[in-house]
């Protein structure tokens, strides 16, 4: 797709994954790359040539413990932060400011390793985001971006995801070809992430160079839904000071039980590691991915039952011909580490990017049960015309988003003693800015039709509720209008933390940390010298404190408190108050701020396999930003959330490997100046959240397994929840996978196996409309190691 930002000249639309040009009629389902293409394109690559094997170091004998034989093994790239017995368990953060493994990590941390990710089938984030339990996906609207949009313990989480430790900022679709693992950091985080973090922060930790082996894995997929993925992952160790790791994707598929939704994206990353000295290491890396398709927002609504209207699972309400999305990241990092002496560590982390978010979407409108007038108004009363000739209108939600940043966190660790008392001391500081350009979307007047007719091009889209037809026949010329000038939306922040954790003895140990932010927001509405601008500039301090005891080696009990801050407009693709944009009225209130206890246990098996976890936790964000009447606002409302959650990730009897946990999540509104709101829960979070995901050894070659995910029903709403609300459901997903030789292995995911109607998320409007989770897909990888 292409797009030109002059006033005047035309963007092309994808329908395809590729660009349609003008009279061109799509088919029912897209055209797809040709087989043979892909799969000789991906099977070339598996014949790179690689050096040999170095050997592993052996982490179980020098953490201590026996290691453990397991029966049978994967083809991995080696995970250096799991347990090298139980790929599903994850013994260590790449964050730097976690010293700690995290079975003693005093905070709920749920670390997703590949394999995991590879087991459950998902190749985004979003997909991943499904599975999780706590995490719940919300809906792009009219006033936030379409994309990765998530809530954690309750409150909105879409601008609290990093790469690598640092923000990344604004909102997109995300794959995790290159991803070694998914963090999910629960609880309050201004200590350790700055603005937001309020129910927790999710981190993508990238595949670094190993200069333990050489390896090259490839895979190719192939499955239901014109589904094709190939992926590679090669990693080189020169030398033992020298090592280069590259990953490549492409991926071309359609949705699962929707008609016409259709993704296209491919991406690359390269990492190089060099050991300049022995106190002295470089690590640089470049990102890039894009991804083209066909956007969905899903099923109208039933108003009489407040629930989707049982549509066929694959009616489309979208506009083919106009509708498209597009997304792209391109983003430079550079890592110094630094050893000058013992117990003395530097880190300098510096990231250049522009990611983008490009869409126009239709969202179905309210059905209407009367005969529209001419102008394809719904009059309010009338006859009701029956369900077959009910109708609905195709909306036209649009975006042309850019983010350009600029980050480096620098900090020191040190390790020393004070009087017998262990200290493990991170102090450092971060600076960050952000931009975030957008423009307007513009149709076209006048188009031509397939027979080369110039036709008004239509103002209205009607669908037949049961019946959607949804291809115009022809392409509808898109424009990004920069003659006024891009709205822009920048922030500087500059940061300074430190924490420590102190050990009194090796059983009792405290964990403290504090954290100054400040943080400047510039908002411009247009280039024009009437354009409306708005500042907040502000300082916060956020801190931590835990006690952690270890009555053994194997069982660790902890209890924290912490605090966030959320400044007005920290949702930087916000479009006013509600979605948590910057607003006249709100541009000089000070943060609200979330305070949080939570309390736990965390147990590991004698063999360092397992690991069971259980925490209990509670937010309190006291000083609400609430309308106090006559578009006023004020900090007074009080808002809650507070639970249970449960966890178990990693090996048992030496061939089951288990993930999964169960969360309950009670979010409230304690108090606000319209009492009607008090005691209503959260809109967009369920109570109820669970997944477990099982696989079994059977003898040296065969692995078996599934998942089942559960998620009780979710209200939509802005705050309040309302009556609109989405069922709860469960969800049966099954793997298998086959190593018939050391270098070979073919894996067989079977995801929604009984084919159930499943919605993910809710718009939060009287008259909404629900996302429709796929339906049910399988599909074959083959995966190639040497």
């Amino acid at each position: 797709m292409q797009f030109n930002l002059n006033k005047g000249e035309v963007m092309s639309v994808s329908t395809t994954g590729t660009s349609v040009r003008a009279n061109s009629i799509p088919p029912a389902k897209p055209a797809r790359l040709e087989r043979g293409a892909l799969l000789g394109a991906v099977l070339s690559a598996a014949i790179v040539p690689a050096a040999a094997h170095a050997e592993m170091l052996d982490e179980e004998a020098a953490s201590g413990r026996a290691p453990i034989i397991v029966t049978g093994s994967r083809i991995e790239a080696a995970n250096p932060n799991a347990n090298p017995n139980a790929p599903y368990k994850v013994e260590k953060s790449q964050n730097d400011k976690f010293t700690e493994e995290l079975r003693d990590t005093p905070k709920t941390v749920i670390a997703i390793p590949k394999e995991v990710i590879e087991d459950l089938g998902a190749n985004s984030f979003r997909e991943v985001v499904r599975s999780t339990p706590g995490v719940t996906l919300g809906t792009g609207e009219g006033g936030n971006a379409f994309g990765d949009r998530i809530f954690i313990r309750g409150f909105e989480a879409r601008n609290d995801v990093y790469i690598d430790g640092l923000r990344d900022p604004g909102v997109t679709s995300r794959d995790i070809f290159a991803v070694e693992q998914i963090e999910i950091v629960k609880g309050p985080s201004g200590s350790f992430g700055g603005r937001g973090t309020t129910g927790g922060l999710v981190s993508l930790e990238s595949k670094r160079p190993q200069v333990t082996d050489t390896y090259t894995h490839v895979e190719a997929g192939i499955g239901t839904e014109n589904y094709w993925r190939g992926a590679a992952d090669i990693n080189i160790a020169l030398n033992d000071r020298v090592a280069v790791r590259v990953n490549g994707l492409y991926q071309n598929s359609d949705t699962p039980g929707r008609d016409y939704v259709n993704q296209e994206k491919y991406g690359g990353a390269i990492s190089a590691f060099w050991q300049a000295t022995d106190t002295l290491s470089l690590t640089t890396d470049y990102y890039l991915y894009r991804m083209q398709g066909i956007p969905d927002f899903g099923h109208p609504f039933d108003t009489t039952t407040q629930q989707p209207y049982k549509v066929d699972r694959d009616n489309f309400y979208g506009v083919i011909g106009r509708d498209f999305i597009e997304n792209g990241a391109d983003v430079g990092t550079i890592r110094i580490d630094f050893d000058p002496i013992d117990n003395l560590s530097f880190r300098s982390v510096t990231r250049m990017g522009e990611t983008y978010n490009r869409y126009l979407v239709a969202p179905p409108g309210s059905v209407c049960r009367f005969t529209r007038t001419a102008t394809g108004a719904c009059p309010a009363t009338g006859v009701d015309v029956g369900e077959a000739n009910y109708t609905i209108t195709a909306g036209g939600q649009r975006r042309f988003g850019t983010n350009r940043y600029i980050a480096n966190v620098t900090d020191a660790t040190a390790r020393f003693d004070t009087g017998g008392i262990k200290h493990i001391l991170v102090i450092g500081g971060e600076y960050a800015k952000e931009k975030v350009s957008t423009l307007p979307l513009l149709i076209d007047a006048f188009v031509e039709d397939s027979a080369g007719n110039v036709i008004s091009t239509p103002t209205t889209y009607i669908r037949n509720l049961l019946n959607p037809d949804p291809v115009l026949g022809y392409t509808i010329p898109v424009y990004a209008n920069a003659a006024n000038g891009p709205t822009k939306v920048s922030v500087e922040s500059l940061s300074a933390y430190v924490i420590d954790t102190i050990k009194f003895t090796p059983q009792i140990w405290a964990t403290i940390g504090a954290r100054l932010d400040g943080y400047s927001l510039r908002y411009q509405s247009n280039g024009l010298p009437t354009a409306t601008v708005l500042r907040n500039n502000v300082q916060f301090a956020n801190y931590q404190g835990s006690l952690t005891w270890k009555p053994s080696e194997l069982l660790t009990l902890y209890a924290s408190f912490a605090t966030s801050s959320n400044p007005s407009g920290e949702q930087l693709d916000g479009n006013g108050i509600s979605y948590d944009g910057i607003a006249a009225q709100t541009q000089n209130l000070a943060p609200e701020r979330n305070r949080a206890w939570e309390g736990g246990v965390k147990w590991e098996t004698p063999d360092g396999n397992l690991l069971l976890t259980a925490a209990a936790f509670q937010i309190t964000k006291a000083n609400a930003r609430e309308n106090i009447g006559g578009n006023v606002y004020e900090l007074v409302g009080k808002l809650r959330s507070r639970g249970v959650e449960l966890g178990v990730n990693g090996a048992l009897f030496d061939v089951l490997q288990l993930f999964g946990g169960y969360t309950y999540t009670d979010a409230t509104i304690v108090e606000s100046v319209n009492a009607a709101n008090v005691g209503r829960p959260f809109a967009n979070i369920p109570k109820h959240s669970a997944n477990l995901l099982a696989t079994v050894m059977l003898g040296d070659h065969v692995e078996v397994g599934g998942q089942v995910h559960y998620q009780s029903k979710i209200f939509g709403g802005s705050l309040a929840a309302g009556n609109a609300h989405v069922p709860g459901y469960v969800r049966l997903d099954a793997v298998a996978r086959f190593k018939p030789t050391e270098w070979l292995e073919a894996r067989v995911n079977v995801n929604n196996l009984t084919d159930k109607r499943n919605y993910d998320a809710i718009y939060r409007s009287g008259s909404p409309f629900a996302y429709i989770a796929p339906g049910r897909s399988a599909f074959l990888t083959l995966a190639v190691k040497m």
